[in-house]
């Protein structure tokens, strides 16, 4: 009977699979409602009204200039310069007034940063705060995010990757860690899938329904291959929605780049159930599946970091699964989804030997 296996399985684990992928959903799409916020906060560390003070170091003199408000602000006849050595300006210290919109500050022979603020005295008693000027080189605030070990570990090689862009800030957050969110829960859901049919002895009387052995597993395989594509492709679509609501461009790359994932994950599909019926205990075929998983993973990161690593890469599956050429590229490469199903089919056929020719516990 084509399909029994395959219905069981959805049978069984429908409510599973919905949960997850609504957990999987939120997590994904509430990403893009997040990146309005990271980018105003971001923007906030910027000091205030730099865009007003220019700041010019020569020699022993820092030379101060801004804005003239004079025009603007009625009065105004004298302007405060203050120092700190906090960008907030706890203490500020005055350390100079003029009526001109530039100044020379002596430079001390220390390296510490100095924070100058330009403060349009008006009449007696108001002040009006111009703008915030400092000694550090400027950096953008999206460049010195970029610049974290963690962006670094997880931006997969790309230097043209920015957290500036929705497409850079997707990639970093949401598909840099999505084979481990997912990975590890369909390589348990695959083993336990098979395992769980010899540790209760069932497969007796699955294997007595007129099901065959490589028909069972590759039911089994088909159950779950179609979870993982239902999840994508529902993932990607509420992932461009949650991209437009925000008033960014929602592009089909999101969809697709999660599409392309689809091989990458019946590999590890396919591995799962290799170790499941090669050990037919749960406990150890799932403990040999997380590590194959996390090791694998581990190395495609870290390589970014260890150029010793590097040469690792092309054996990882996380290599080929490129959702940055997509992403940044607008590119997908077929040889790699190739390779990667090749892979699959070959654990996969292993899986079916060691399944026909082995024994049934009893």
């Amino acid at each position: 009977m084509k399909g029994k296996i395959m219905s069981m399985e959805l049978r069984k684990g429908w409510k599973g699979f919905i949960i997850f992928i609504i957990v999987v959903t939120l997590v994904a799409a509430g990403y893009a409602q997040l990146y309005p916020s990271v980018m105003e906060d971001m923007e906030e560390d910027e000091l205030v009204g730099a865009e007003l003070v220019n700041i010019d170091i020569e020699g022993d003199g820092i030379h101060l200039s801004w804005t003239m408000v004079d025009g603007s602000i009625d009065g105004s006849v004298e302007y405060r310069i203050v120092e700190d050595t906090n960008q907030y300006m706890p203490n500020p210290r005055e350390i100079k007034r003029t009526s001109d919109n530039h100044t020379i500050i002596e430079r001390n022979n220390d390296e510490e940063v100095r924070y100058f603020g330009v403060i349009a005295l008006i009449g007696e008693t108001v002040e009006k705060p111009i703008g915030m000027a400092s000694t550090e080189e400027p950096v953008d605030p999206v460049e010195k995010l970029m610049d974290t070990p963690f962006v670094r570990l997880f931006s997969a090689g790309r230097e043209d990757l920015s957290m500036a862009d929705m497409e850079g800030f997707i990639s970093i957050e949401v598909y840099s860690w999505w084979i481990l969110l997912v990975g590890v829960y369909l390589a348990y859901l695959s083993v336990k899938s098979v395992t769980t049919d010899f540790e209760k002895d069932r497969l007796d009387v699955l294997l007595s329904s007129s099901v065959s052995r490589k028909g069972y597993l590759l039911e089994k395989f088909s159950a779950l291959s179609l979870f993982v594509l239902i999840m994508h492709v529902i993932v990607g679509l509420m992932i461009m929605l949650s991209v437009y609501s925000v008033g960014e461009t929602p592009y089909i790359a999101y969809l697709i780049a999660m599409l392309i994932a689809v091989p990458m994950f019946m590999v590890i599909i396919a591995v799962s159930m290799f170790f499941a019926v090669l050990f037919k205990k749960s406990r150890t075929a799932v403990g040999v599946s997380f590590g194959v998983i996390l090791v694998q993973f581990g190395l495609f990161a870290t390589g970014h970091l260890v150029e010793s690593l590097e040469p690792v890469h092309p054996f990882t599956i996380s290599h080929y699964w490129d959702y940055n050429s997509v992403l940044l590229d607008g590119v997908v490469y077929p040889l790699h989804l190739v390779l990667l199903t090749a892979i699959a089919i070959i654990f996969f056929v292993a899986s079916m030997k060691i399944f026909q020719e082995g024994d049934i516990p009893s």
